[in-house]
């Protein structure tokens, strides 16, 4: 059975981070991070939905479904049947159909003294067959400080509780958000901070660890 669930979630930065900012240009900064109206930097629910959605999808592969071969983002190797969408686009969304929940920015939970202030990096581009420097690839890229630290954000929609467990276990395997990953940034930790479920008209608080619980009965 569908519930309509509310999940609030929170985000700890362990590492500095880059989520590259849409349509944003800096006076010789190369790759400008997204940020909201405030300026401070954000991971938006693009990032957000698709870090889960991989995670999601790794968690039913390995509980057995080969996701009726489905294979994003790529548009044309998705599901493209209305009729016969996979558990994971029927849930987060396919080219063909909206799915049943969204998600929200991760906005950063600061204080009038938290330093919001990015800082200025300097990447190479690197020859991957020849493995050294290439020509011409040094660029300036901007990076959040971790001190930002968390970031809140909120997960809703309608799903039954056994994908609202999925989703919760998919969170903990979330262990990046943005790019530069492999020069240390992006480290984050995620978790649950509140889940509310409605049932026969009424809206109620539920134990996130309780609801993991469900994932041991799937697996059986």
């Amino acid at each position: 059975m569908l519930y309509p669930f509310e999940l609030e979630v929170e985000a700890t930065l362990r590492s500095d981070l880059h989520v590259a900012g849409v349509g944003r240009t800096v006076a010789l900064i190369d790759r400008c991070i997204e940020r909201d109206a405030q300026g401070r930097a954000l991971i938006p629910a693009t990032s957000f939905k698709g870090r889960t959605r991989a995670h999601y999808e790794r968690l039913l592969r390995a509980l057995g479904d080969d996701l009726n071969n489905c294979k994003p983002p790529n548009p044309a190797t998705m599901c493209n049947d209305p009729a016969n969408l996979c558990p994971v686009c029927q849930l987060f969304g396919s080219p063909m159909q909206q799915g049943r929940i969204e998600f929200t920015d991760l906005v950063p939970d600061t204080t009038p003294d938290t330093n919001t202030e990015p800082t200025t990096r300097i990447g190479v581009g690197i020859n991957r067959k020849l493995n050294t420097v290439a020509e011409g690839r040094l660029f300036f890229y901007e990076a959040a400080p971790a001190q930002l630290n968390r970031f809140r954000g909120q997960i809703r929609g309608w799903a039954t509780e056994t994908e609202i467990a999925l989703l919760l276990g998919a969170l903990k395997l979330i262990t990046h958000f943005g790019g530069q990953k492999a020069r240390g940034l992006g480290r984050a930790e995620v978790k649950p901070t509140a889940l509310h479920i409605r049932k026969n008209g009424a809206w109620a608080a539920v134990d996130p660890a309780q609801m993991l619980t469900h994932l041991q009965e799937v697996r059986r």
